[in-house]
Formats: C-alpha cells, structure tokens, sequence
C-alpha cells in the first residue's frame, strides 16, 4: 500500500529540502517540516517545532564538531546514520500530569556556608597590614603613619593602656592592623581602625576590635602552658656558655645559673676542663607540646675540682621571696656578687701592675672584665646610687653605697641605665650600665672596685656575710622540698644533648 501524499506538499518542498547543503539539517528540515497547518493556530505550532528542532540539530552539530579530537576526520553523518531521538513534544494543557514525573533535585535542609572574606562584605573594604617596630617607634607614630588621625591613634593607645603599655614596646615586635573606611558623614577621610593584634610574650597576645557600636575594646589571649621538669647535665670541655649551650641549655637560663653560684665561684678562674654541671630546669610547653619558653631552675650542682655543692629553690612562706638554699638550708646569696658582669674573662687583677697607657708600674686598685662593648653591667647587691656621671680617667663612673662598711664602683661604662640618678635604690643583680671605653682606657672593658671605708679592698680577700638561714618550721618546709626535688631527680633520665622533641620532628625530611 503506498504512503499517501500529505496535501500541499509537493515539488517545490522537495526542491525546497534537496537545497539544504548540510545532510544532516536537511533530514532534519525534511522530517520536521509537518504538511502546511490549515487554521492559524496550527502554523503557530508548526513554528514553534520547526524552531526547536533546527536548535537541537545545530547544538549537536556543533557538539560533534568541537568534541573532535582533531586527529579524526569529519564524517557527514547521512539520515539512516542518525541515532534514535525521542520526539519534542509541547507540554500543553493536557499534558499538565507530565510535569508532575519530574524530578528535580532538592535544595539542602543545611548547606555549609563559608563565612565571607572582609572584602566580599559590602562596604567593608578591610585593609590589613603587617607593621614591624623599628629603632625610634611609638605606639602613635605607627598609628599615624598607617594612616589613621592623630585623634584616633589617642583612642587606640587609650583603649590599650589597661591592658599594656606602650612605653613596652620593643624593636623587631610585629603589629597587625586592619583598617577600614571612614564612617558615613564623617568630614574626616582618614581610615578607622578595625583591629589590631600583636603578642607581648610567646604565650600573650593582645587584640584590639571595634564593636558594632564602634567602640574600641581589648582583650588578652593566653596560651596554657604545661611546666615540664627536665634533667640536663654535661662537662665542661671549655666554657660553661659554651658546654651549655652544646647541652641545649639557651642563654638565659646559663645566665641564671652563674648568678646562682657567682657569690662563691669566680666563673673566670675557678671552672676548668673536666669539671661538670646538672641542673633540674623547667620547661613551658603549649598543648602541641611545643616548648615556648623556659621556667624556673629548680636544682643544680657544679662539681668542680675541690667542690660540689648542690643548690635547690625554696620560696620560704613567711616573706614570699623565692630564694636558693645548700642542703643544710643556708641562702647561697650574698651581701655582694664577686662577678657584676655575665660572659667576661679577668684582663687585669688587683695589684701592682705596669700601666698600660701610662708605661709605668702603678697599683691597679681594682679588677679589670674584658667585654664586648655594650655588655650588662650588674649592681654586686642592694644599696643606692650614691655617684654617677663622669669621673676623669674613669670615664662613665657609677658608685653604689652597700650596707655597712662596703661600696662598689663601676668605671669606662658606654652609657649609664636609663632612670638612674644619685639616691636611687638598686637590687643586686639589677642592669646598671654597659661596657665601654670612655676615660683612660685602651678597649672596652669595666673596671670593678670594692671599697671598704672608702678604700679599694682586694675583692678576693673580702668574705661577704651570708644571707638567710632557715630554721624552725621553715627548715622543716625547706627540707620536704628538697626530699621532693631529689625523688623527682632520680626519677627522670640525664639528659647530656636535650633537644625539644617538636622541633626535631618538624626538622626531620
């Protein structure tokens, strides 16, 4: 039976078709073009169709032609070579149950949300910036030079001063500020202030923001630190510095340890290859177990050639002031340090000598450290400043009146500490000046005197009176302490090379 010919179509749509050169959008002009629509309505549809179907024949057209790897060679595709392809069909009233078959996917009940950077919130416009204390800094001119108005830097440093102050700020100490426009109907153009955070210690960090009010507020963040009690001991192969350091002890903890034992050792003559130190220290872990900083010693012992006195830290309840005690309970401290100055080797004893600038034999009324140029120069123990200034040949000169019959003097200082002037009350131990040349000298060292009725005295020959000596129930206190601190002793390794665990780890490739 032969298809019968849909009316009014005839030759010329066939002519029409045959023109098309594209094989495939002529089979598909060919099977999509119905017989021509009798009622308006009907050419609407036809319209409509036709439109959506060239679409989606020149979408996977170009789909084919852009998905070629470029290595295959462009096919033409004939009409029996096409793939199957459900018909288009227009959803129209009748079709409204269709709809209801399709499944779109639904929203989440609780989607993670990132939180917005600064710059992506509307008006914000947040500058941050990094600022590094330099040599001459104030808390203001750093202000002022990121930007902000001299009235707003006096709100910031106000706002911080509970919390710091800003005469503690120091070289190499970095400062995070952010910034942000001014507020709307403000004359000022100048930038406000967001926020600002830097850290006081490795375990204190202050922070600066503004409210939504637009106050100012700080707050202090502190990181908890666990005290970890460690072992250390070594030889002395050189110096103790030296030997220390090689142990893992830092600086600063060496340093303590020569004050603990300077009023009966002299670091410069008394120490020699061989000789060994152990000390129980403690150290100040964060909750990653990472070491920020070290405590306090709580035990230690120098074994020298003729000597071994170990040394343990009470605080005696009566006065609250931590001190160290021998065994028997005896204060090691003494009325005056033999050695005012850390890290420095004798240049010249007391005695006749052969004046170095002069050429000629003369009583050298004193002890001569050689020291690098700015060294620390500590007050041999409590009393008040009675001379300081500039002296004749002694250059910068300080003298500190003691207790009883004895003074100390201090000669060829750089530069004096800042706030000392005659009458001022100085504690042992405490920072007085620093090494230098001024005066008759031929390099940078400090000359130490100690005078007894206002004469020079041979520091060797000067027996210091001892400080405390516990006794009744603070003995009692002091020697459950010590039975305390020696079980912890044995009972941890001894540790020749400490090295914090963290850091290692973090090193390793």
């Amino acid at each position: 039976m032969s298809a019968k010919k849909p009316p009014f179509v005839g030759d010329k749509f066939n002519r029409r078709t045959e023109a098309v050169p594209n094989p495939l959008l002529r089979t598909i002009v060919s099977h999509s073009l119905p017989p021509r629509a009798r009622t308006p309505v009907g050419r609407l549809v036809a319209s409509v169709a036709l439109a959506a179907a060239i679409g989606l024949g020149a979408g996977f057209a170009v789909g084919g032609f852009f998905g070629n790897d470029g290595d295959d060679d462009l096919v033409a595709v004939t009409e029996d070579q096409l793939p199957e392809r459900p018909a288009l069909a227009l959803v129209g009233p009748a079709d409204e149950d269709a709809v209801d078959n399709v499944v779109l996917p639904a929203p989440m009940a609780d989607p993670e949300v990132e939180p917005p950077e600064p710059e992506d919130i509307a008006g914000s416009e947040m500058e941050q910036e990094l600022v590094s204390v330099t040599q001459g800094d104030t808390l203001t001119s750093i202000l002022t030079g990121a930007g902000l108005s001299r009235r707003e830097a006096y709100d910031t440093v106000e706002a911080l001063r509970p919390l710091f102050n800003p005469r503690d700020l120091r070289v190499g100490q970095e400062l995070s500020l952010s910034l942000m426009p001014p507020a709307e109907g403000e004359d000022s153009e100048a930038p406000r202030l967001a926020e600002l955070a830097f850290d006081t210690d490795v375990d204190r960090r202050i922070r600066l923001t503004r409210g939504t009010d637009g106050a100012l507020s700080a707050a202090e963040e502190r990181t908890e630190l666990t005290a970890v009690p460690t072992r250390i001991a070594a030889t002395i192969d050189d110096s103790l510095f030296a030997s220390a350091s090689r142990a893992g002890v830092p600086a600063s903890v060496t340093t303590e340890l020569i004050r603990m034992f300077s009023y009966d050792i002299d670091f410069q003559r008394d120490i020699h290859a061989g000789d060994r130190f152990e000390l129980l220290v403690e150290r100040l872990q964060d909750p990653d177990g990472r070491t920020l900083k070290w405590g306090e010693i709580l035990y230690a012992r120098m074994t020298l050639r003729d000597d071994n006195t170990p040394i343990y830290r009470y605080t005696p309840s009566d006065d609250g002031i931590p001190d160290y005690f021998n065994a028997k309970g005896e204060s090691v401290r003494k009325a005056l340090l033999r050695t005012p100055i850390d890290g420095a080797r004798i240049s010249s004893g007391f005695g006749m000598r052969r004046h170095p600038v002069l050429g000629y034999s003369k009583m050298h009324k004193g002890i001569d450290f050689a020291a690098p140029r700015g060294t620390p120069i500590y007050a041999a123990g409590d009393g008040t400043i009675a001379k300081i200034g500039r002296a004749g040949s002694y250059g910068n000169y300080i003298r500190v009146k003691h207790s009883g019959k004895y003074a100390t003097a201090y000669a060829h200082l750089s530069r004096f500490a800042k706030g000392l002037k005659p009458g001022s009350r100085v504690r042992q131990g405490q920072t007085i000046g620093y090494v230098g040349t001024t005066g008759r000298s031929t390099g940078p060292h400090l000359h130490y005197e100690i005078l007894a009725d206002g004469k020079q005295v041979n520091p060797k020959g000067v027996r210091f009176q001892s400080g405390r000596t516990l006794g009744g129930k603070e003995l009692a206190a002091f020697k459950r302490r010590r039975t305390e601190i020696d079980r912890l002793l044995d009972s941890l390794p001894v540790l020749t090379a400490w090295v914090d665990p963290v850091v290692q780890a973090d090193n390793e490739p």
